[in-house]
């Protein structure tokens, strides 16, 4: 509709992440095990630390929103929440909000608005014509329902409270809230407070839903590229594709808030900060040949030159490139010599060796190879391998990295 071509209107909608103190009042329960590429050691979880944690999980968490102890979601079913304010008034907001220490982070996932209406997203219900004599009380579970003549139990996620009188005020309209409701069972820990794995608590799984154009606000270039490197990963990986993101917007290049408040500004800046991913899905036919001859030959090179097998322990062992937008990586990747982990390591194949090779022989190989790949092309490398398996997403497996400051890695202590 014509009528809708409005500054104020977004055909957007926005999930952001804050930071967590998880010794702080609103703390929360995280899984011990967020896959192998995303480590905390510490009680302070930063807010792009959860957007990528999310982004390589593939799944927005369902919550009952708890305030004070207090669900602030009514009725059975836990929700995502999203706001509908315009990307530019989010960013001024968050950053306004963010410096004053309230629980608003300053990054966030984007999804198109008619994308996540036909997953069943919708606009919260700001009060009742007339509100409830007695305000639901908290069952021992936590919940807090309206009686049914009042409200459908399936429509009760999208109530937030609205009063105004002479002694109580209560108006969130500003948030313009959109909410998604988890409506499968909704699991208990075996202990109290503590979740084993990403996936056992509810969400949104919208890799699962085959969204296209899921894009990312971030604040910093660094966490831009961290972000972009992980969404092309990702399509590598086969689990994403290719529509399924859209851009990056890095709001600390951005002039002024007041330069995207209109959807022609706005459509611009998202233009130049897009994150192209065709352009690493288009290798020239000549790069390719080019630098797979020159892989190939150096795997034989080392081959030739290590001598006689030596007899060990069995595994399978593979270059491991931490660079998946590099030109090397892209072109062997385009004859099937790299192919993308779960966890999204890009590993090429080392047909090349001796198959009567001991795993730990085979390691040593493969890290001067690493070295004629740095040397060469100046992408990070180093051997990756998993003890009797020739299964890359087996465990043990051993990496000669030495630090984890890699892409690969989202990690709490490595974002300043």
């Amino acid at each position: 509709m014509k009528n809708n071509y409005r500054f104020d209107l977004s055909d957007y909608l926005i999930h952001f992440f804050r930071d967590i103190d998880l010794e702080g009042p609103n703390s929360i329960s995280m899984p011990e095990h967020m896959g192998w590429h995303s480590l905390y050691e510490d009680t302070y979880l930063p807010a792009i630390f959860m957007l990528r944690a999310a982004l390589k999980n593939g799944r927005l968490w369902a919550t009952w929103s708890y305030r004070n102890n207090v669900r602030t979601i009514y009725g059975p079913n836990p929700a995502v929440c999203f706001t509908e304010m315009p990307i530019a008034a989010f960013v001024e907001s968050s950053q306004l909000r963010h410096a004053r220490g309230e629980a608003m982070g300053e990054v966030a996932l984007v999804f198109p608005k008619k994308e996540m209406r036909n997953v069943g997203v919708r606009q919260v219900v700001y009060g009742l014509s007339e509100e409830p004599a007695t305000w639901p009380k908290t069952a021992r579970d936590g919940s807090r329902t309206f009686l049914e003549q009042e409200m459908p139990l399936a429509e009760q996620y999208r109530y937030v409270p609205d009063v105004s009188s002479r002694t109580r005020q209560i108006d969130w309209t500003h948030e313009r809230e959109w909410r998604w409701p988890f409506k499968g069972e909704v699991p208990v820990p075996e202990i109290e407070g503590c979740v084993s794995d990403w996936s056992e608590i509810p969400g949104l799984n919208f890799y699962l839903e085959k969204i296209s154009g899921i894009s990312a606000i971030v604040k910093t270039a660094k966490q831009g590229k961290l972000v972009a490197g992980d969404m092309l990963a990702l399509v590598d990986a086969g689990i994403a594709h290719e529509h399924t993101f859209s851009f990056v917007l890095v709001s600390d290049e951005l002039p002024s808030t007041t330069n995207i408040q209109d959807r022609q500004q706005l459509s611009l800046a998202i233009q130049s900060a897009t994150i192209d991913l065709d352009q690493y899905f288009s290798i020239d036919a000549n790069s390719v040949r080019t630098m797979n001859t020159w892989f190939r030959n150096e795997v034989s090179k080392i081959e030739n030159l290590a001598g006689p097998d030596e007899y060990g322990e069995f595994g399978g062992c593979w270059l491991w490139l931490h660079d998946g937008t590099s030109l090397l990586v892209r072109s062997l990747i385009k004859k099937k010599r790299i192919f993308v982990t779960k966890d999204g390591r890009y590993l090429a194949h080392l047909y090349g060796y001796s198959d009567g090779r001991s795993l730990r022989q085979r390691q040593n190989m493969t890290e001067q190879l690493a070295q004629r790949v740095k040397a060469q092309f100046n992408v990070d490398c180093c051997y990756f391998s998993v003890l009797n398996s020739d299964d890359p997403d087996e465990v043990p497996f051993h990496a000669g990295i030495e630090d984890d400051d890699i892409p690969f890695f989202n990690n709490t202590w490595n974002y300043l």
